[in-house]
């Protein structure tokens, strides 16, 4: 950072120095920073430009480019165990968020959202996006056509067919070994004739562990925002004597990294309270929990997640804030 770093000194000695209008700003912001180093810092926020994050949970027929959330927890606590021992206990409750248990059910295929594995190279939102434009040399639109599909795909009575529900997001994934056109053919005929099809599931079911998010709720911040923006904001923080550290994200969003505070000072409340009322929703995972996760889908309406994320910010910077008082 640039702006921070002190002007080159003067020329020789005898000679008058030339000092510009530039030298004498940068002199002064690094006099301000000196000083006031959270003023400055929370001044340095409100006025700088941050790029908006994107969709960090895309939807896709392909269950593996959805956000993983174990892999993006994975990825922060690599990087805070190499970091020094104080954020060690951060990245235990991260490695801890992430649970899989597993029940046989009687499970509804209508449900399917996407399959683990597919070769075709375009990019389809949902499996009956692919069924419409790769399945329909398929015949599917009779009875006897969904009979035949229904045998071929689950007609082995006592094999459990393996689904996965994730409970953070409400999305199903069928682990299918082969190319998924008869099912895309299948799923298309259920949804356009009314009909169901209810079959034997190994339900791998994804879920957070509840405990250990509200642990990590309590005693950090996490921001996930864009690479350079985190950098800048942590300089500042850094300056100011503030524990702060950096953190990988998952590996699809090399772009996206995580800013790492602690709950207990009310000077990082002020920081994170400029944040979110300047950026918000520029800035995601807010609030210590999992991303923008704040014990509600990932799917629902972005506005109406967008409050709920912002209220429970809010009431947490208010929390510490009369700590501190």
């Amino acid at each position: 950072m640039s702006d921070f770093e002190p002007p080159m000194l003067p020329g020789k000695a005898g000679k008058k120095p030339s000092v510009g209008l530039g030298q004498i700003e940068t002199w002064a912001n690094v006099l301000l920073q000196r000083m006031f180093p959270v003023w400055y810092c929370v001044r340095y926020i409100t006025e700088m430009s941050m790029e908006l994050v994107g969709d960090i949970n895309p939807r896709s027929f392909l269950s593996h480019r959805w956000l993983s959330v174990g892999a993006a927890n994975q990825a922060a606590a690599k990087s805070l165990l190499q970091a020094s021992s104080q954020w060690h206990d951060c990245a235990e409750l991260l490695k801890r968020i992430h649970k899989v248990r597993t029940y046989k059910r009687y499970f509804s295929v209508r449900n399917v959202m996407a399959v683990e594995q597919s070769d075709v190279g375009e990019e389809y939102g949902h499996i009956l996006e692919y069924a419409n434009s790769e399945c329909r040399d398929i015949p599917n639109s009779h009875a006897e056509h969904f009979d035949q599909m229904s045998t071929e795909l689950f007609g082995d009575k006592g094999h459990h067919y393996p689904f996965v529900y994730r409970e953070w997001d409400g999305r199903y994934y069928f682990k299918n070994t082969e190319e998924p056109l008869k099912l895309g053919a299948l799923l298309q005929h259920c949804h356009e004739k009314n009909r169901d099809l209810t079959v034997k599931g190994l339900i791998e079911i994804e879920y957070a562990d509840m405990r250990a998010v509200e642990l990590l709720r309590s005693r950090y911040w996490l921001l996930l925002m864009k690479r350079e923006s985190a950098n800048q904001i942590a300089y500042l923080v850094r300056a100011a004597n503030i524990p702060c550290q950096i953190a990988d994200f998952e590996w699809r969003r090399s772009d996206l990294i995580f800013m790492v505070l602690k709950k207990n000072d009310y000077r990082t409340a002020q920081i994170v309270e400029a944040l979110v009322l300047k950026h918000f929703p520029k800035v995601s995972s807010i609030g210590g929990a999992i991303y923008a996760l704040t014990n509600t889908r990932l799917e629902i309406d972005k506005t109406h997640r967008n409050n709920i994320a912002a209220n429970n910010i809010c009431a947490n910077i208010r929390s510490i804030k009369q700590k501190a008082a």
